[in-house]
């Protein structure tokens, strides 16, 4: 099975391209990336763009699924919201429409709790407008995941987000499940471990399940 993953220099997405180059199912693995991760790896393919937008780095290859963990925070983009669903909603349809095209059967995407494309909220509108896109390509294998607060080893430094890990931690026998903090490797696997499955929205404990953890 070869797969396109989308996203690889995050910190879910770092822990896919991991997972998948030790995984015997996986023959290859196409990463979709702005950067190479510096992985050499005899299965590894890195679809780089040069000066033009990710998706120009799309190539006309048959994947048998795709991962995409592409997004980003509005702190990153400097709290510009079109930069923001550029990443989070645009990169995202243009991949799941390239993979319709090809024909690929099963596309997982790690979305967020509360996406919904009626809310007020700008994060979940986002969010819930990418996932009714993707709902009506008709893909065989739709996996979206809302995973809530993710733990590991980031490279970028998140004061509240390490604030908010501490607290929902310390909390997390009191939360339902769906609030509890997901391991950033625990999502990894699960990403992996849905390609075959019938597709789905899948929350903290359906994760879990599909990682077997």
């Amino acid at each position: 099975m070869r797969i396109l993953l989308a996203g690889a220099s995050g910190l879910v997405g770092g822990s896919v391209l991991e997972q998948a180059l030790s995984a015997g199912g996986i023959t290859g693995v196409a990463s979709l990336a702005r950067r190479s991760s510096g992985i050499r790896h005899p299965k590894l393919t890195e679809w780089i763009p040069g000066d033009g937008d990710l998706l120009s780095a799309l190539r006309p290859e048959p994947v048998d699924a795709v991962i995409c963990c592409l997004g980003t925070t509005i702190r990153k983009v400097g709290g510009d919201q079109a930069r923001f669903m550029h990443v989070d909603k645009d990169l995202v349809v243009g991949l799941a429409r390239w993979a319709r095209q090809l024909g690929v059967r099963s596309f997982a995407v790690v979305s967020a709790i509360g996406a919904d494309a009626r809310s007020r909220v700008f994060y979940n509108r986002v969010k819930g407008e990418m996932e009714q896109e993707l709902k009506g390509m008709g893909f065989p294998e739709l996996h979206i995941f809302h995973p809530s607060i993710l733990t590991g080893p980031r490279k970028e430094k998140r004061t509240g987000e390490r604030i908010g890990i501490v607290v929902a931690k310390a909390l997390a026998p009191l939360l339902p499940d769906k609030y509890k903090p997901m391991p950033h490797d625990v999502l990894a696997k699960a990403l992996l471990n849905c390609i075959g499955k019938p597709g789905g929205t899948h929350a903290h404990r359906a994760i879990r399940a599909l990682a077997g953890a």
